[in-house]
Formats: structure tokens, sequence, C-alpha cells
């Protein structure tokens, strides 16, 4: 007896999308929006995403339009003051800061997830994401400005608020559903140090 092969709604919405985003893509490059235009861009993702796949990213959450619309307004708010914090630092009459690696948990489920925030954390001025723990959910991040109590704090308040907006955007408990392609990585043996100063570090 044949069995019916059900496609998850969740998955089915992720592959129209990208399909969507490749016609778009398409006629930026070809420049006059027509309908033949449109047409061979969709035709040209159809056959990328068929004959070019990628690996399967397993779709286990749920975007919510109105949170992901408040992260980006955040996230572009924390840029901008971490950009002029920065300025601040190269410029102000004093010694340059004394930096460390912090390590601050990063506990959302999914992988994809996960990549989504480091490479958030990455964007911002002052500090970048040099080691990710996938399996205890931590991400070690060198940050430059951390001389003072105030200022590790500080880091911590940002990245788990930057934690909390992607949970509610992408990973409520309400709308989270485990897949059986989840890929789990084997454990992770490396340093578990909370603060680690760069003269520390070189030794």
């Amino acid at each position: 007896m044949n069995r019916k092969v059900r496609l998850d709604p969740r998955v089915l919405g992720s592959r129209v999308f990208m399909a969507l985003w490749l016609t778009f893509a398409w006629v930026l490059l070809w420049g006059p929006v027509e309908v033949g235009t449109i047409a061979g861009g969709l035709l040209a993702a159809v056959a990328v995403m068929v004959l070019l796949p990628l690996p399967r990213v397993p779709v286990e959450g749920l975007l919510r339009p109105v949170s992901t619309a408040w992260l980006v307004m955040v996230v572009a708010y924390y840029l901008v003051r971490s950009s002029l914090t920065v300025a601040w630092l190269s410029i102000r009459p004093a010694a340059p800061p004394r930096s460390a690696v912090l390590r601050a948990p990063m506990k959302l489920k999914s992988d994809f997830t996960l990549a989504l925030a480091v490479n958030t954390l990455n964007l911002m001025p002052g500090g970048i994401v040099v080691r990710v723990d996938p399996v205890a959910r931590y991400v070690y991040v060198h940050v430059l400005d951390a001389a003072s109590d105030r200022s590790v704090e500080h880091f911590r308040r940002q990245t788990a608020h930057i934690e909390r907006l992607y949970l509610r955007a992408f990973e409520r408990p309400e709308d989270w559903k485990p897949s059986p392609e989840h890929f789990s990585v084997p454990a992770d043996t490396g340093p578990t140090m909370d603060r680690t100063s760069d003269k520390e570090e070189t030794r």
C-alpha cells in the first residue's frame, strides 16, 4: 500500500519564500519588471532549488512578523549605539580599554536561529564571537571594553536581550515542533572560563 508523503506546511512555506526571494533577485539583476522576466526568474529559482539543493535545515519554530520587525529595530538601535561607543573609545584622551573574552548563554534550540543570533553579535562594533559551544549553548565573545564590572554587565544584558528577541521572533514555546531531522553535534570539550583577558589568552 502506498504511503502518502505529507509535507509540513512550515517546510512548504519556507520553500515558497525561498523561490520568491530568488525570483526577486533575478528580476533585480535583469532590471525591467516584465512578465517574461518574472516567469524566467521563477523557472530559474525552481531549477536552482531542484538541481542544486542546499543541505536541509529543519523548520521547527514559527516566524512571528511583529516580533521579527521589533527584533530588526532593536538590533539597528544597538548597531548605532555600539558604533558611537567604539568611536568614542578610539578618540577619547585615555588609555585603550581592557578587552576580554566573555562567555554568555544563548539557549536557542535551533542551530539556524543560533547562527542568526551569532551573526547579529558579530555585526555589532566592539565585539566578535570567537567560539560557539553548540551543546552547552554558550557563545564566547571578544569584547573591546571589559575594563569594569559595569561594562561586563552591559555586555551580558545586551546579549540576553538579543536572545529573548530571537526567542520571541522564532522559537516561542507554543510554536515549537521538534523535527526528526534535527542534527545534534558532538559534545564540546573547550574551555569553560567565564572571563579571559587578552594577557591570559596569549600565555
